[in-house]
């Protein structure tokens, strides 16, 4: 239930409403606001149609300051598309204050639409800095601008966010995504960690460590290989097998993660990296068997 704190707009009304029907609408308005308070959002709509269509016959909807608690009322009685349609037309009025744009934002995300409640939530935290909802408005904002792949948004407004919220591990996972796309990497590895220090079972962060440690030994690996084919010398050769064994012991660690990654969530892509690497201790058989698996999904 969208709640609306009441705004002295009775005298407005008063004041531009021709004299013939003034004292009819302040009553209306006074009862639109008492049912309004009440949570009689039926008859506070009705109340409210009637004022609007005051103004609306005047040619001075724009002069209405009712729009926003009409909205709110059509959303709490599940008429979504008038009340948005209501709230909208605030926005052309003096009158749409930070209820209006809260309101706009979470009936948007009621019914997903992303980019309008991105707008919404935009304007809200634009034009009400000191609202009384600035924190919640913020910390959505950044969910949605994570979910939009709007990534420098994200790490802009990051600075932003109430400092208990950043220790929470869905925006610290979220905040990983956004640096993971900006490839900041030692940010990265640091988020990461932290997510594996709050839930050793967390997938972000049991991901980043499985490709850390495979990139580390493939790259060693594909680096210690060319250099041999270069030189096949004794030497070489020894420190190959220097190498190679310094390579395993980082594929176990990285086949440990992946193992653990696809035991929670079998993606083929897990599945190929851990036969890559089962293909590097030279085990066909289980080499085969994953690259199987990862064609599968």
């Amino acid at each position: 239930m969208i709640k609306f704190r009441w705004l002295a707009h009775i005298f407005i009304i008063v004041l531009f409403i021709g004299c013939t029907s003034t004292k009819q609408v302040k009553e209306t308005g006074y009862a639109a606001k008492t049912n309004f308070e009440l949570g009689n959002y039926a008859d506070a709509l009705a109340e409210y149609e009637t004022i609007i269509a005051e103004y609306v016959e005047q040619r001075k909807t724009d002069e209405c300051p009712v729009y926003s608690m009409a909205g709110i009322s059509a959303i709490n009685l599940d008429q979504t598309q008038k009340g948005l349609q209501y709230l909208k037309q605030a926005t052309y009025t003096p009158f749409a204050d930070e209820n209006t744009y809260a309101a706009m934002a979470r009936t948007y995300r009621n019914i997903d639409n992303l980019s309008l409640e991105i707008e919404a939530l935009e304007a809200y935290v634009g034009k009400f800095p000191s609202g009384a909802e600035i924190d919640q408005m913020k910390n959505r904002l950044f969910e949605t601008y994570v979910e939009s792949e709007n990534w420098d948004l994200a790490y802009d407004l990051w600075p932003e966010i109430e400092a208990q919220v950043k220790m929470e591990i869905k925006y610290i996972e979220d905040y990983y995504h956004v640096n993971n796309a900006l490839d900041n990497a030692e940010l990265v590895e640091q988020l990461a960690g932290q997510l594996l220090d709050m839930n050793d079972e967390n997938l972000a962060g049991l991901e980043f460590m499985a490709k850390k440690y495979y990139n580390i030994a493939e790259n060693r690996y594909q680096e210690e290989m060319a250099k041999y084919e270069e030189n096949k010398t004794r030497t070489q050769y020894a420190k190959l097998l220097e190498a190679l064994d310094e390579t395993t012991a980082d594929f176990k660690i990285s086949l440990g993660y992946f193992e653990s990654l696809y035991s929670f969530n079998p993606r083929s892509t897990y599945a190929n990296y851990m036969g890559n690497i089962y293909a590097r201790f030279n085990d066909q058989e289980k080499a085969d068997f994953y690259h199987n698996l990862s064609k599968e999904k």
